[in-house]
């Protein structure tokens, strides 16, 4: 009887550790105390990050989600060599505020590209949006069509609700732990070479999540999502690129199949042994296509886009 005493206190107190290394509060750092890259910018009350490099027509890079501006690291630098290269951290995300009552829908997003656009004085910009930003990009893009020159759309959402269980605040408090147990899993998921997701790369893309208000904020987003206009898709007038990967494991086939019989006059672009990020995992034949594609303004000639499988070194 003394071992089964012993046996189960040695159970229950096992059970209690795995149960406070789970739960303990894993949002650890305050917003205000966080080394960013990028400067910080007021549109509308909140505080957005954001990185602003080159000279030239303006791109703005809309990341996707779990992304910040660290997801166009490599993109950057190369369109600054011939373009106002504007990435941004959507609220939430990155190092961008945390704000406990604010919308965090997709069109709400898409209003504040807009307003970081009006507050650096950007008129008419270019637009790429990755993933979930693709589904921002394309309402910035509707609602105000006259202010956006071309419109990359890469590995993106197809900008369709899916179908899920209700978001309740039951879900709020197991957020951390879903972090932690399946956030390397799908970091893993979207690359193709497995080798590129590495201890640096999760870091980069974990420590956001530290920042206390992260997990309240990506609630939100998934309950304030749902609630979300569909996008008017008519109203997209600017010229389209549709860039997906070959080994895409995130975004289902059924979504990229949408999107082209929604832009059906679309460029198109598959990238040969990439994942879902391939932005990051094959950045050299991106970046030129991407190049080609934003250069093309004011011509009339086809964009010659074609599927690329070399290396990226």
């Amino acid at each position: 009887m003394r071992k089964l005493w012993i046996a189960l206190g040695a159970f229950f107190a096992a059970v209690l550790a795995l149960w406070r290394f789970l739960f303990r509060k894993r949002e650890v750092l305050d917003w205000r105390d966080v080394p960013k890259r990028g400067r910080l910018i007021d549109v509308d009350g909140e505080a957005i990050h954001y990185v602003d490099e080159g000279k030239g027509p303006p791109v703005v890079l809309i990341h996707g989600f779990g992304g910040h501006t660290y997801s166009y690291r490599y993109l950057i630098p190369e369109l600054a060599r011939g373009h106002r290269v504007v990435a941004l951290d959507l609220l939430g995300f990155g190092y961008s505020e945390r704000v406990p009552d604010a919308d965090y829908s997709h069109q709400a997003q898409a209003r504040r590209v807009i307003g970081l656009m009006d507050a650096l004085g950007i008129q008419r910009a270019s637009l790429v949006g990755h993933s979930m930003g693709g589904e921002v990009a394309m309402r910035v893009a509707a609602a105000q069509p006259d202010r956006v020159e071309r419109l990359a759309l890469v590995a993106s959402v197809s900008g369709d609700r899916v179908r899920t269980l209700p978001v309740t605040p039951l879900l709020r408090p197991f957020l951390p732990v879903f972090s932690i147990l399946f956030g390397k899993q799908m970091l893993s998921a979207s690359f193709f070479d497995k080798t590129k997701a590495t201890d640096e790369v999760w870091e980069a893309y974990h420590r956001p999540a530290t920042i206390r208000g992260s997990m309240d904020g990506m609630y939100k987003i998934m309950k304030h999502t749902r609630r979300d206009p569909p996008v008017q898709f008519p109203s997209i007038a600017a010229p389209v690129l549709l860039m997906s990967a070959e080994h895409e494991r995130i975004v289902p086939g059924w979504m990229s199949r949408r999107l082209r019989e929604r832009f059906p006059t679309a460029e198109t672009a598959v990238i040969a042994g990439a994942g879902h990020v391939l932005l990051e995992e094959r950045p050299i034949e991106c970046n030129a296509i991407l190049r080609r594609f934003l250069e093309a303004g004011g011509t009339e000639r086809p964009l010659p886009v074609a599927s690329f499988s070399g290396g990226s070194e």
